[in-house]
């Protein structure tokens, strides 16, 4: 028999349940960062060329940054406890 069977109870209603993604939540941060990079880089370039370019490079920035910051704070984290 099918596992399938699973999955008939739940049924995923928008706005009502929650998706199903407690598990993957960081990977939500990514199309974050890109879409904030995006409209940033998309109002602040004279040039609607360069915005791609610009856009990535912010991207990868700020995923940086945030590992970084992630990584600064599980050191803190490990040390006061």
């Amino acid at each position: 028999m099918s596992p399938l069977w699973l999955l008939a109870d739940y049924t995923y209603q928008p706005f009502v349940k929650a998706a199903p993604l407690w598990d993957y939540w960081y990977l939500l941060l990514l199309p974050l960062c890109l879409a904030i990079a995006i409209v940033y880089k998309s109002i602040r370039c004279d040039s609607m060329s360069r915005v791609p370019r610009q856009a990535l490079e912010l991207f990868a920035f700020i995923i940086v940054v945030m590992v970084l910051a992630a990584g600064a704070l599980a050191v803190l984290v490990n040390i006061l406890s």
